[in-house]
């Protein structure tokens, strides 16, 4: 039986191969972003009451953390699952699979996982009872090859704007659409800032390129064209208010004539 426990070891670039404080924090926290996505696929896009403990720390070069999934209600089988299909996971993306019921996001965090290898980490592995998985310098490269080219077309989304970020002039934000994927990325020009500050929590009509990845119903990323603030629906007239608006749209006649006329095909 899988157990809801695993262990993650990295090795810093450091004397005796010890990490760099900063290092050690963007790789736990790539390592969260990854259990994290894995909890929300196994729960149909939706997170369950599972967190992560570290149980046990090792520091005998290179640095070793055992890591929990323990569930708020004590049900160990959704751990034990989050545990496994991480494992299933990682081996098919090395394996240049995609993993079943894994979108963008999860295949993002996948990616994101190696991220801090650029930097000042060394080696990553994880240990799954007596499995042990080196993760290889590109699976970054590994997941692109799986998710392919983009595909292009011009189009629209309609959805909830929200996270706005112009830090290092990133100028992108996320839409919250009714239907399809959980949020799409859209990016945008400068000078369109004050037309995206606009549209914070309010209904919009993006239009732009869509780009779209091979099997995907979905756009992931819009570059965006124009922003439209669409009415909310307090904003909108009821159909009581069309009531008397064209009063001689019958030719003088009563409503019941009319109609009696339109059947007979007197009109």
């Amino acid at each position: 039986m899988q157990s809801n426990k695993f262990k993650m070891t990295v090795r810093g670039d450091e004397a005796d191969e010890s990490i760099r404080l900063s290092a050690l924090v963007d790789q736990l926290t790539a390592l969260k972003l990854v259990l994290n996505q894995v909890d929300v696929a196994l729960g149909a896009g939706k997170s369950s009451d599972v967190y992560y403990r570290v149980t046990h720390i090792s520091m005998n070069s290179p640095a070793t953390f055992e890591v929990e999934a323990v569930s708020r209600s004590g049900k160990v089988a959704h751990g034990r699952r989050i545990v496994s299909k991480l494992s299933r996971d990682i081996q098919s993306v090395i394996a240049g699979k995609r993993p079943r019921e894994a979108d963008l996001d999860l295949m993002d965090s996948y990616r994101a996982l190696v991220r801090p290898m650029q930097k000042h980490v060394v080696e990553v592995s994880l240990q799954f009872d007596r499995e042990h998985v080196a993760l290889p310098r590109n699976l970054d490269v590994k997941v692109d090859d799986i998710l392919g080219p983009d595909q292009v077309e011009r189009g629209s989304v309609v959805g909830s704007l929200d996270v706005l970020d112009i830090h290092n002039q990133r100028n992108v934000f996320r839409v919250y659409p009714v239907v399809g994927p959980k949020s799409i990325r859209c990016s945008f020009a400068r000078e369109m800032l004050s037309q995206a500050i606009s549209g914070i929590n309010h209904f919009v009509r993006i239009t732009g390129l869509l780009h779209f990845k091979k099997a995907e119903k979905f756009p992931h990323l819009v570059k965006v064209d124009s922003i439209e603030i669409l009415p909310e629906r307090s904003d909108a007239r009821p159909l009581a208010s069309l009531r008397g608006i064209a009063p001689d749209a019958y030719g003088g006649l009563g409503s019941t004539e009319y109609v009696e006329k339109v059947r007979n095909g007197e009109w």
